[in-house]
């Protein structure tokens, strides 16, 4: 599955799915009449279909509805008509719309993950980590998805509440500076369900809830979902209003031949427009100037920069095309060629740009939750990898249990309980095992394969986490269990493979500005970490025991709103007598500590290296965003290692150079990379779909 297939599927049922012989129809049981003393004229109302993404090119239609000078005494719609609609109604204009659509992340308000930036640094993890979250309320008597669907809408929601702000609560909807209506299906007995009062937010909500991926509205004994179910052009609903002129705009798909159903996208959007007709043809029979936009070419979910640009001048062109229709229609209603209509003024606060943090984030859930997560990599070195996390929240005590597998060629499952006492403060125990089978390269050539198998738990003692910033401390014990040790380079052979065991002392520091977890644009990321490692709380191997000092620190400037330069900084350094194998330093790959704990990225570099002791690198980065999520990198590293650190700069340095490109999916990030090292002095091929774990 991509995001495509997702936003597909989720924007197809907007378009409407099975259609019914009979049902009856719901209003709020108020009036429908809409007087209006100061209006001599007929009234015009604006009808807009269900359609997903094709639906934008309803703003195009209305820009032309301007230009011509048509009054908007009423308008309707149903699933993305409804929200143009709703819109349309409190005062955004043709051309506010335009550039309202334009400026949207709609990857991000189809889904339900909260803002990025706003949240601490463990779920800014988890929000670069997993593709799909899913919470489960726990209350006495009641385990369940309070939701029924994939998605919750809250970020939808609260964008519709701001667009329509003095108009978000209840109230009449004929009292809108244009009177208003949408439908939506109660799945309860797959009734009609019309809205002519409430809540703005909901009723939009609700009509284009999407069954399965979007969660219902309840309203009382109704269970609301998308409107198209019943009826996806409401031109119906319009006349029973008053309207004596109605303009319709759709999308809908035009008939299609055996010969057009021959993929199984083909097939699938022609059984949803067959379904979309479900008293469409009654309606368009009262609509004086329908309207349809060709969009050919265009699926529901065609929500990229470009498809936008495109559907909205579809419907520009397709409304032109009817431009001597619209003239007759105001010379039949009485008005001059040159008559404008007043139209009504957006609210300066609906304006305004809207924060998306939630600064409730750190409050205890109302009832015990239980949220599961999911998240899936492909790689050239390691093939298919898949975590699995659930963690459970508590509502009466500060206390989060958590559990983590990671199925892969690394298998690694992980269970921790945190105690968080006050609002900043951390405590936490953590136990994890791990199975790794690793390739060790020196120079480029595979020096030796072995695995292991490696128990760790840490007590955290002193940890804070305060927005950008985490401290902590923690005491930690491991043990490792070496298994197979195959050597294709004899010195391998000299050196000491054996199980090991350590008690270590802990101290790190992060700071993490960053705008984006992945092709961030501005801010910086740090983070240093200090260890102490013995054998028996105190030394290691009868001496000493050795320490492990390691830290990065990269910072991102955008040049423009295109072009981003990342340099970094970074290094890991070991001091002490003998150091374990199993905390070597190692280089290579994209991450820290991807495959091994020590790892560390260099360009040009896809295998494990076997580094010295002490190891001190540096990195430029270029990033150009193509569009929305395509970018294009360009990356040099230049790196030292040395066993003394006094000699660091005196070895021969080893640089690296990749060229790289990524289109940023909900998956994570999906793209190759070409590089050449003169560690390796070999080309370097990568292919990356997904998130890092």
């Amino acid at each position: 599955m991509t995001k495509k297939y997702l936003l597909t599927m989720t924007a197809a049922w907007m378009l409407v799915i099975t259609p019914a012989l009979s049902a009856p129809q719901i209003t709020d049981n108020r009036s429908i009449s809409h007087s209006d003393t100061l209006r001599n004229r007929p009234r015009v109302a604006v009808v807009l279909s269900g359609g997903g993404a094709k639906g934008m090119a309803h703003i195009g239609v209305l820009k032309v509805l301007e230009r011509v000078g048509i009054p908007v005494d009423i308008i309707t719609g149903t699933s993305m008509g409804s929200i143009v609609g709703a819109l349309y109604a409190v005062g955004w204009n043709a051309e506010r719309l335009d550039s309202l659509v334009r400026g949207q992340n709609w990857s991000f308000l189809l889904s339900d993950r909260d803002d990025y930036y706003s949240q601490n640094l463990l779920n800014r993890d988890r929000q670069a980590t997993y593709f799909l979250s899913k919470a489960i309320t726990l209350q006495k008597g009641k385990v369940g998805n309070e939701a029924g669907g994939l998605v919750e809408g809250k970020n939808l929601k609260k964008l519709f509440t701001h667009l329509t702000a003095g108009y978000a609560d209840s109230m009449d909807f004929r009292q809108l500076p244009i009177p208003y209506a949408c439908v939506a299906t109660d799945i309860v007995d797959y009734s009609e369900y019309v809205f002519h009062s409430g809540t703005l937010p909901e009723a939009m909500r609700s009509s284009m809830a999407i069954p399965a991926v979007f969660t219902p509205v309840r309203i009382g004994q109704h269970v609301l979902v998308d409107g198209g179910l019943r009826n996806n052009y409401p031109a119906d609903i319009a006349r029973e209003m008053g309207a004596d002129y109605i303009i319709g705009s759709t999308v809908q798909a035009p008939e299609r031949s055996a010969e057009d159903l021959l993929t199984g996208s083909g097939i699938l959007g022609h059984i949803i427009d067959v379904n979309c007709k479900n008293k469409f043809e009654e309606n368009i029979a009262i609509t004086d100037v329908p309207i349809w936009t060709n969009t050919k070419g265009f699926s529901a979910a065609s929500f990229s920069e470009a498809a936008i640009d495109s559907l909205i001048k579809l419907g520009e062109k397709a409304a032109m095309a009817h431009w001597e229709e619209l003239l007759a229609l105001k010379r039949k209603m009485g008005l001059t060629e040159d008559y404008s209509p007043t139209r009504p003024t957006l609210r300066a606060e609906a304006a305004l740009p809207l924060d998306f943090s939630d600064e409730a984030e750190e409050a205890r859930p109302a009832h015990d939750i239980l949220r599961g997560s999911i998240a899936l990599r492909f790689d050239s070195e390691e093939k298919v990898a898949a975590q699995l996390n659930g963690v459970y929240s508590s509502s009466r005590r500060p206390i989060d249990a958590e559990l983590t597998i990671r199925l892969g060629q690394r298998f690694v499952s992980t269970a921790s309980v945190r105690w968080k006492p006050k609002r900043f403060a951390l405590v936490g125990l953590t136990y994890s095992y791990e199975n790794n089978d690793l390739d060790i390269h020196k120079e480029g050539n595979r020096s030796f394969n072995f695995t292991y198998n490696r128990h760790h738990a840490h007590l955290g003692i002193i940890g804070a986490s305060i927005r950008n910033l985490a401290f902590d401390t923690n005491i930690a014990w491991d043990y490792y269990h070496v298994g197979r040790l195959l050597a294709s380079d004899p010195s391998t052979s000299a050196r000491p493979f054996k199980d090991e065991h350590f008690f270590s002392y802990h101290a790190q520091l992060r700071y993490d500005s960053e705008d984006m977890p992945v092709f961030p644009s501005r801010g910086a990321k740090f983070q240093a970490e200090y260890a102490y490692f013995t054998d028996d709380f105190a030394s290691y191997q009868g001496h000493s025991g050795f320490s492990e000092l390691r830290g990065h620190w990269r910072m991102s400037f955008p040049v423009s709103s295109k072009f981003t330069i990342r340099p970094m900084v970074y290094g890991r350094m070991l001091f002490g007598g003998e150091i374990p194998i199993v905390r070597s330093n190692c280089l290579g790959g994209y991450w820290f500590g991807h495959l091994v704990e020590q790892q560390m990225p260099f360009a040009g570099v896809v295998s494990l290296e076997d580094m010295q002791r002490h190891f001190l690198a540096g990195s430029v980065t270029g990033q150009f965003r193509l569009f929305r999520n395509h970018y294009v990198l360009g990356n040099a590293s230049l790196g030292f290692h040395s066993e003394k650190p006094r000699d660091l700069l005196s070895e021969k340095p080893y640089i690296g150079g990749e060229l790289a490109y990524f289109y940023h999916t909900m998956f994570g990030p999906l793209g190759a990379s070409v590089g050449y090292s003169n560690l390796t002095d070999k080309v370097a091929f990568y292919v990356n779909l997904g998130f890092e774990f």
